[in-house]
C-alpha cells in the first residue's frame, strides 16, 4: 500500500493503479445482503422506524423551495439561516427517501418510496447552483455554478453514492444527468481551476470536505482513469497542507467539532481510495501523525454530549459514531473504538435526530454500514478519557472523581489569537460538573456576514475577550493577531493535582500597560477544588478583572457567587483580597439563530487602582 501524499506517484501511475483495479462499487447497491444486519442492529433500529414513517408522509411532498429570492437574501441582509434551513432540508429529505427504499419491505412500499426518491434527487439536480449564497458574497443572485464550496462539494458527492447504490433504478438520462454535471462542475471545474480554488491552500476543514466531496464522487462514478489520477495528482499537493494544520502532537485549534469534520471527511476520502483501489493507494499508511490526529478529538470531548468548545466550537454534540468505529478499526485504536460504540450505544437509548443538520444519507449510510458488533454495542459504556496536555495547541484537559463522588471535567488553553475560527480568548477555561456545564464558552454563534468579516468580528459577544472567561486590563480586551499570543509556562496534568500555568501578558495592546500578567489553574481532583488566579504588574496604578463567563442562575450570597447547574450549585468563592464586582446578563444569537444570553461575572481586586495584585476565586460544589 503506498501512501499518495508521500509517494510522489506520476499521473500516469495513478492512472494505471486505477485501471488495473476499477469495478469495485463504492457502497453496496441496492438489495445487497451489508444493507441488512442494519434493519436488525439495535443502535439502527431505534430510528429506522421513525425515518421510514418520516419519509412515507414526505412522499408525496415536494421539497421546500429555494427560489431565486431566497438566493439573493444573504447578499441583502447577511444572514444564513432562512437560505440554509430549507437547503439542508432538502438533503434530508432526499436522504430519508433514500434509506426507506433500502429497506422497503412489498412492492407497493418500493414503488412509493422510488417514486419519492427520484422526485427528490431530481429536485436537486434542479438547483442551478449547490454552493450557499454565503459562499458567493460578492454575487447579489447568490448563485455560482462553478463554485466548489463545502455544500457543493457534499452534494458531489452524495449523488454520486446514490447513482451507485440504486443505479440500478435510477434512468438512463438521470443517471447521465449527474455525470455530466459532475464532470463538468466538479471534476475538470477541479482540475482545470487557474487560479486553484482558494480552498486547495488551506490549513484547515474546507481543505479537506471539498477534496472529498470532490474526489469521492470521482472515484465512485468517474471511468476516465486519467482524469481521476489528475484529480488524486493535484490533491495530493494540497491535502498535506490541511494535515499541517495539526501540531505535531495532533492538535488543531478548530476543536473537536471541527475536527469531526475536517479530519472527519479526510477520513473519509481515505477509506474510498483504500476501497477503490483494493488497498494500493491510501492517505493514511505510514503516517504515524495520523494516529495521533485520530486521538486528538475523543481526548478533548467531555462527557455526555460535551465538547471542549474553544473558538467556534459547538458546545453540545458527540463525535461521528461510524467515523470513531471507522478509525478504531483502521488504526487499531482500542480507545476510538470504545468511544465510537458508546455513541452507537447512545442511539439505542436515545434514537436519532433526524433534524440536525448533516443528518443525510452520507451519514445514515455509514451510520448503518459501520455499526459494531451489536453485543458489544449493547455492552458498551462510555469510556472515561485520560487527562492530555497538547503542547503544540497550548491546552490541557483533565478530570476526575472527588471525595464525595463528583465528576469534574476541566479544560484550559493558551495559544494565540489568530487561530482557525480565531476568539480572542487566551486564558479561558471550561468546568463541567457531573456532565453538566458549568463555567462556559458560547463557542459558535449564529454565522452572519459579519461575523467573517475582520473589521466587525470582534464586535461579537461570542469572539471578543468580554465573552469569554479571561482577565479585562485597564479597560483593554485582548487584540486578534498571531502576535497577541499566551506562553505556557508549566502544564502538570495525569495526577491528583493538575496545574497549569500561561503568560497572557503578550495577549493585550500597549493601551493595556500590562507589564506582566500569569494565570494559574490549579484543580485538585479527590478535593474537589478549582482555584483560579491572576497575578499581575502594570506600568502604573490601573484595574484589573478576571471574567467569569457561566450559563446557569447565579446569586450573589455572603460575597460569593452560587450558580445552579442541572447537576450541582456551584459556589466560587474570592480569595486573597479580591472581591465580587457587577453580574451582568449578556445577550447574543446563538448558533441555530435562538436568543440566547450568558451571565459575566466580574471580579476584581479589593485594592483600587493598584501597580501589582492577585485576583483569585476557587470554585467548589456547595
Amino acid at each position: 500500500m503506498l501512501n499518495l501524499l508521500h509517494s510522489q506517484l506520476t499521473e500516469a501511475e495513478i492512472s494505471a493503479i486505477l485501471a488495473e483495479t476499477a469495478g469495485r462499487p463504492a457502497l453496496p447497491p441496492l438489495g445487497d445482503a451489508a444493507w441488512d444486519a442494519g434493519r436488525t442492529h439495535p443502535s439502527v433500529a431505534s430510528w429506522l422506524p421513525g425515518l421510514i414513517s418520516r419519509a412515507t408522509a414526505e412522499a408525496g411532498q415536494p421539497l421546500p423551495p429555494l427560489p431565486d429570492e431566497l438566493y439573493a437574501d444573504f447578499f441583502k441582509t447577511g444572514v444564513r439561516l432562512p437560505f440554509e434551513n430549507e437547503y439542508f432540508e432538502r438533503r434530508r429529505r432526499l436522504g430519508r427517501a433514500a434509506i426507506a427504499l433500502l429497506y422497503a419491505v412489498d412492492g407497493e412500499d418500493r414503488a412509493l418510496f422510488l417514486r419519492s426518491f427520484l422526485d427528490k434527487l431530481g429536485g436537486i439536480l434542479d438547483e442551478e447552483s449547490w454552493t450557499l449564497p454565503a459562499h458567493v458574497w460578492t454575487d447579489p443572485s447568490g448563485k455560482d455554478p462553478m463554485q466548489i464550496d463545502l455544500f457543493a462539494a457534499e452534494t458531489a458527492n452524495t449523488v454520486a453514492e446514490m447513482l451507485v447504490v440504486f443505479g440500478a433504478v435510477i434512468p438512463g438520462p438521470v443517471a447521465q444527468r449527474i455525470k455530466s454535471r459532475l464532470r463538468a462542475r466538479i471534476f475538470e471545474n477541479y482540475a482545470n481551476r487557474q487560479p486553484p480554488f482558494h480552498w486547495t491552500e488551506l490549513p484547515m476543514n474546507w481543505n479537506a470536505v471539498c477534496h472529498q466531496g470532490v474526489i469521492g464522487s470521482a472515484l465512485a462514478i468517474e471511468g476516465d482513469h486519467a482524469l481521476v489520477a489528475r484529480l488524486l495528482a493535484q490533491a495530493a499537493l494540497s491535502l498535506p497542507i490541511f494535515l499541517g494544520g495539526f501540531g505535531d502532537d495532533g492538535s488543531t485549534s478548530e476543536g473537536p467539532a471541527y475536527w469531526s469534520y475536517g479530519f472527519g471527511w479526510f477520513s473519509e476520502l481515505n477509506a474510498q481510495l483504500e476501497h477503490r483501489t483494493q488497498g494500493r493507494l491510501s492517505l493514511f499508511e505510514g503516517d504515524s501523525h495520523i494516529g495521533r490526529i485520530a486521538r486528538f478529538a475523543p481526548l478533548m470531548t467531555f462527557s455526555h454530549g460535551h465538547f471542549v468548545n474553544f473558538s467556534d466550537g459547538g458546545h453540545d454534540g458527540r463525535l461521528g459514531a461510524s467515523l470513531l468505529a471507522y478509525l478504531g478499526e483502521r488504526l487499531s485504536e482500542p480507545a476510538v473504538s470504545a468511544l465510537g460504540a458508546s455513541i452507537y450505544r447512545h442511539q439505542i437509548k436515545e434514537g436519532l435526530n433526524l433534524d440536525v443538520q448533516r443528518c443525510d444519507f452520507f451519514h445514515l449510510s455509514r451510520l448503518i454500514l459501520r455499526a459494531p458488533d451489536a453485543a458489544a454495542v449493547v455492552s458498551a459504556q462510555e469510556p472515561v478519557q485520560p487527562d492530555a496536555f497538547f503542547a503544540d495547541y497550548g491546552a490541557v484537559v483533565a478530570r476526575g472523581t472527588d471525595e464525595r463522588g463528583h465528576f469534574w471535567e476541566f479544560s484550559a488553553k493558551g495559544g494565540h489569537n489568530d487561530e482557525h475560527h480565531n476568539h480572542n480568548d487566551c486564558g479561558s477555561f471550561l468546568l463541567n460538573i457531573d456532565g453538566a456545564p458549568a463555567l462556559v464558552e458560547i463557542g459558535a454563534p449564529e454565522y452572519v456576514h459579519d461575523f467573517f468579516a475582520a473589521e466587525t468580528r470582534y464586535h461579537f459577544l461570542a469572539a471578543r475577550s468580554l465573552g469569554h472567561s479571561v482577565p479585562f486590563v485597564n479597560g483593554c480586551e485582548q487584540r486578534a493577531g498571531r502576535e497577541f499570543s499566551a506562553t505556557v509556562i508549566d502544564a502538570r496534568v495525569g495526577e491528583d493535582r493538575v496545574s497549569f500555568v500561561v503568560d497572557l501578558t503578550g495577549c493585550y495592546p500597549l493601551a493595556a500597560h500590562c507589564r506582566k500578567l500569569h494565570r494559574t489553574f490549579v484543580l485538585e481532583k479527590t478535593a474537589g477544588r478549582l482555584v483560579v488566579s491572576d497575578s499581575y504588574e502594570l506600568d502604573a496604578p490601573g484595574t484589573v478583572e478576571s471574567i467569569l463567563m457561566v450559563r446557569n442562575p447565579v446569586v450573589r450570597k455572603w460575597g460569593e457567587a452560587h450558580i445552579t447547574t442541572p447537576a450541582v450549585v456551584l459556589r466560587v468563592i474570592p480569595l486573597h483580597e479580591t472581591y465580587l464586582g457587577a453580574v451582568e446578563t449578556c445577550p447574543y444569537r446563538g448558533h441555530r439563530g435562538t436568543n440566547e444570553e450568558v451571565v459575566r461575572l466580574r471580579f476584581s481586586a479589593s485594592t483600587p487602582r493598584a501597580v501589582s495584585g492577585v485576583i483569585a476565586y476557587e470554585v467548589t460544589v456547595g
